[in-house]
């Protein structure tokens, strides 16, 4: 990591953000390293990406996008905006993206967040009521094909990573935004 890229990761620490390094782990290959899962759907059992460097805010209060809850998609996509645009008026220049995290990239990232913790907190779990948040993956490119959300992080259950509705709105599906920290 670049000492630019390492400020930066410094200064978003400082700031209350949760920094992880992710290596594109899929949920089974979680599974199998230890990580609760209550359900899995059998179509991102194996969904992967490329690694990244993320940073979400760990404050179950500022976890989710705020009014992101019982929304439709469209109008969480508009607060994302938002997010981005206060995360690029915050760090200028540093090309920081507030996005969409994918299915297996919250999965990963709740099961670091859980071993940095001491296995204290579960994202998704009792401190964040619980709720799920939208992901970019669809079960497929069909129009109106469900949308794949993470989330309900029961403490004896494990995650849950399933398809829903694409229109659903509920109290307990929110955003959470990802911000990707380019490697300079």
């Amino acid at each position: 990591m670049s000492a630019e890229t390492q400020r930066l990761v410094e200064q978003l620490k400082q700031e209350g953000y949760a920094i992880y390094d992710l290596v594109g782990k899929t949920p089974v290959t979680l599974r199998t390293e230890g990580m609760s899962f209550r359900y899995i759907n059998p179509g991102l059992e194996n969904a992967s990406t490329l690694p990244s460097l993320v940073a979400f805010r760990p404050n179950p209060s500022e976890f989710f996008l705020k009014g992101s809850q019982g929304i439709p998609y469209e109008a969480q996509l508009n607060l994302l905006k938002k997010e981005q645009e206060r995360v690029e008026k915050q760090y200028p220049g540093a090309s920081l993206v507030a996005r969409v995290g994918k299915p297996s990239e919250w999965a990963e990232v709740a099961y670091e967040h859980f071993k940095a913790t001491d296995g204290r907190v579960r994202i998704f779990g009792r401190d964040y009521v619980y709720i799920s948040t939208w992901t970019d993956a669809y079960e497929s490119d069909e129009p109106g094909a469900d949308r794949a959300a993470v989330g309900n992080w029961h403490e004896t259950d494990g995650l849950h990573v399933n398809f829903a509705l694409p229109d659903g709105v509920h109290p307990r599906l929110g955003l959470a935004s990802l911000v990707e920290i380019p490697r300079k």
